[in-house]
């Protein structure tokens, strides 16, 4: 692929699940990738990649703005799933989602950036259910301070191997016969992680019209959340029965996840987030056309199948 001369990205953000697939894509097509991370280890899977700096950041713009000096284009990737409830919003929502695009659009205008990436989610606005939903719209609104251009990618929940998504469920049903689960009837449009990077790599490469350009990626496909489950639990060899939850138990049901040791796998903020579809708008010229996106019943069983 032609990088149209734009050699270095900086990726915010390049240690989770998009990152590491991103800058395993940028570094292979040629890029010279900087990665930003909080912590370098978490970055191990990707060390022996070519043309692949990683620097350590800390949220302030002027450890930012020196990690991303001399880049052409900055991608923020950085997304929290879990915070404790505040307002408007939690802390590590306010960290992440607002915070963070703050010290970067400050630290892009210092260094002169050309362009950034931005992804988002589906559902975002001012009024949204979420304390999640609701940063997220707040970092958007941000960058209309940035002095170069935008690009805002909205996903429905991204899939692949090594997700949070149809992993978890499939992980979950591995260890319980049954599945009780609230909000069954939430409809998602789930983007394939191959089809996301590509999305991505196409907005480095396309000439900017506007200053800040959005768009909904999506899958081909619209899913319940019950189908999902039952999906992910046929594809990794086991098969669950799911049980509907009023809204209210599983309100309380994540109350508890909450409280639980380890990980948090549900919040009542993801309770509150499924309350609305997770769907392309019916704005067709919103959505980012997609050759041939890729169907969960393609890849699904492949993945699944192994790491489950």
């Amino acid at each position: 692929m032609l990088n149209d001369n734009r050699k270095t990205i900086s990726i915010i953000g390049g240690s989770g699940f998009i990152g590491k697939a991103l800058a395993t894509s940028l570094s292979k097509n040629g890029f010279l990738v900087n990665v930003l991370t909080t912590k370098r280890i978490n970055t191990r899977p990707i060390w022996m990649l070519s043309n692949l700096n990683v620097f350590e950041f800390t949220n302030d713009q002027i450890s930012i703005s020196k990690a991303v000096q001399g880049s052409d284009i900055v991608v923020n990737l950085v997304g929290r799933l879990h915070s404790k409830k505040g307002y408007p919003w939690g802390k590590d929502f306010d960290e992440a989602h607002v915070k963070l695009v703050q010290n970067m659009v400050m630290a892009c205008n210092d260094q002169n950036i050309k362009e950034i990436i931005h992804v988002s989610a589906l559902g975002v606005s001012e009024s949204a259910p979420s304390e999640y939903l609701r940063s997220k719209y707040a970092a958007e609104k941000i960058l209309e301070k940035f002095k170069g251009k935008s690009v805002i990618l909205r996903p429905s929940v991204v899939f692949g191997p090594g997700d949070s998504f149809l992993n978890l469920f499939a992980k979950l049903q591995k260890y319980s016969p049954i599945m009780p689960m609230a909000l069954t009837k939430t409809q998602f449009q789930p983007i394939y992680i191959n089809d996301l990077i590509e999305i991505i790599l196409r907005c480095v490469n396309m000439i900017k019209k506007k200053t800040i350009d959005t768009y909904e990626c999506v899958g081909p496909e619209i899913f319940t959340l019950y189908e999902i489950i039952k999906f992910s639990g046929i594809y990794s060899g086991r098969k669950a029965m799911v049980i509907p939850l009023p809204k209210f138990i599983g309100l309380i049901q994540a109350f508890i996840l909450e409280k639980m040791p380890g990980p948090t796998l549900m919040s009542r903020d993801n309770i509150a987030s499924m309350s609305i579809p997770s769907i392309a708008t019916k704005n067709k010229e919103l959505v980012f056309p997609l050759e041939q996106p890729t169907s969960i019943h393609k890849v699904a069983p492949k993945f699944l199948s192994k790491s489950n």
